[in-house]
């Protein structure tokens, strides 16, 4: 686990966590996205501190790469498409701990769905559809997806934790794309 990550680190977007940072790596090690992508830049901008929150900082992020590897999802290997991608803007917010290690980190969906060409989605989901994965748009509260992460967690990687391993702190029951319960 990397260093700067707090031992109860958390992670959530959308449509996916809560996952711990081992989790993550887990599911990072069956997924080559460096390799699918080696001129990944996150194009990372507008870095603010949360005035309420002295401990979290937010900053936007506009993902641009080219395909130029085979993307391996699990037991999948996709061949490369040699498409160059860019992804809608994003925020993502991380909050440090008073030990300074990352607790917990947020994205969230593309704020201008409209941007980029991968029509309109953002982040992994993006360079997913720039593999050849449309996706469509993931949905929260979407009963279909839902169903689909409830059938695939685990199998192509974690999509959440499992719950023994999410932090006590962490207080939200939803899962994935489940709706908000907070």
């Amino acid at each position: 686990m990397m260093p700067y990550y707090a031992d109860d680190y958390v992670f959530r977007g959308s449509v996916v966590g809560p996952i711990t940072a081992q989790d993550v790596a887990d599911t990072q090690s069956g997924f080559n996205i460096v390799e699918a992508y080696p001129d990944l830049d996150r194009g990372i901008f507008g870095m603010a501190v949360d005035p309420n929150n002295p401990y979290r900082v937010l900053f936007f992020e506009r993902w641009t790469a080219t395909n130029t590897g085979p993307l391996k999802v699990g037991p999948l290997t996709i061949p490369a498409t040699g498409k160059r991608i860019e992804t809608p803007i994003h925020v993502t917010s991380l909050v440090w701990n008073p030990e300074g290690k990352i607790v917990y980190q947020a994205i969230s969906p593309p704020v201008d769905r409209f941007e980029g060409n991968t029509k309109g989605a953002g982040a992994i989901f993006g360079l997913l559809n720039g593999a050849g994965i449309d996706q469509g748009t993931p949905a929260i509260g979407s009963p279909w997806l839902m169903l689909q992460q409830r059938l695939a967690n685990g199998r192509l990687g974690k999509l959440w934790s499992d719950e023994d391993r999410i932090p006590a702190w962490w207080r939200s029951a939803a899962r994935g794309a489940d709706p908000n319960d907070i």
